[in-house]
């Protein structure tokens, strides 16, 4: 019920909520949202983009610091009415698209709160997606690249085979998100991408990673190599072949946005382009006596570590043969 939902959202709102709105503009606006009269937009006397909430609320506003690209005030009006104001000073061609999808996604996350609950959901929603909207002008190192190249390919090739693609959203935490890559209720899996040339050494980056917080943790081990263009699938084929499996589902499709576009608009053009083919997957079942650092078995005042596992030495652990049961039946 909730996903029907989410799906018609896409018809209900203006593709540039901006467009045709006159500098100056506010405190006047028009509707963001047609399914709620609380949400609209604006532009104000700087050209900034406005995006406000006006509700009825009888309390105190708490504040909460977002960032420097976007300012939050509080209005008072009659009748014991507020209006949460939201101004972003990018308004670049791209800020536009990324604010417009930002202010879509938190109308339909938050509209089920009222008063000084919806005011302060709102500004959670906005902390969370900081990342997304931030004008990031470094590229991909070599690691992020495959590193987040094997998670969209693992996503894309064997969760989406056999769970909805708008579920396999929801169960992926994305190259900056949790401390899992993965969780399917009961079990989580960490994806490990590593070239083929240092196929035999998998790097672990901290205590969380192989922490089991689930009933049942396993690590995927993903080695890739470089290929031809017919050969091979590019980080732009992946992101967009997830993009067209979502594009009926606006929740999935905002959450995927947050959740990778950060990192997918950091890849040069080259590296978009770049094409590579995996050409092993490996799956381990990290049981407690699996080789591993977690905070629960390192000395006091260890408070970080990075390692690297020798593939060679976990291969008693391997359950690749189990892999597409695991992921179906997580």
């Amino acid at each position: 019920m909730r996903t029907g939902r989410m799906n018609r959202s896409w018809d209900i709102f203006k593709e540039d909520p901006w467009e045709g709105i006159e500098v100056g503009s506010y405190p006047r606006g028009r509707r963001l949202y047609l399914k709620d009269k609380r949400y609209w937009v604006s532009r104000d006397a700087d050209n900034q983009l406005v995006f406000y909430i006006h509700d009825i609320c009888n309390g105190t506003v708490p504040l909460i610091s977002i960032s420097s690209s976007i300012g939050i005030r509080v209005e008072k009006y009659q009748n014991k009415e507020q209006r949460l104001v939201c101004t972003f000073s990018d308004c670049s061609e791209d800020s536009i698209d990324k604010f417009g999808l930002v202010a879509k996604a938190i109308a339909v996350e938050s509209e089920k709160f009222n008063g000084v609950a919806l005011f302060v959901k709102i500004q959670k929603e906005l902390q969370e997606w900081t990342d997304f909207l931030k004008d990031h002008s470094k590229t991909l190192s070599q690691s992020e690249l495959i590193g987040f190249w094997g998670e969209l390919y693992v996503i894309s090739h064997y969760i989406m085979e056999v769970h909805s693609p708008s579920d396999t959203i929801r169960y992926w935490a994305g190259p900056s998100g949790g401390k899992k890559d993965i969780t399917l209720n009961s079990l989580a899996i960490e994806v490990k991408t590593t070239s083929s040339s240092h196929a035999k050494e998998i790097k672990i980056s901290s205590l969380d990673q192989l922490d089991r917080s689930t009933e049942k943790l396993y690590l995927m081990h993903l080695s890739i190599s470089h290929a031809d263009l017919e050969a091979g699938l590019t980080l732009q084929h992946l992101y967009d072949s997830v993009v067209s499996k979502i594009k009926d589902d606006f929740t999935a499709s905002a959450l995927f946005q947050r959740t990778a576009g950060n990192i997918f608009n950091k890849a040069s053009p080259e590296q978009k382009q770049e094409p590579y083919l995996c050409a092993e997957i490996d799956m381990y079942d990290v049981l407690e006596e699996f080789p591993k650092l977690t905070r629960s078995n390192v000395p006091n005042g260890v408070v970080g570590a990075n390692y690297s596992l020798s593939v060679s030495s976990i291969q008693s652990f391997c359950v690749t043969e189990d892999l597409e049961d695991i992921i179906k039946n997580g």
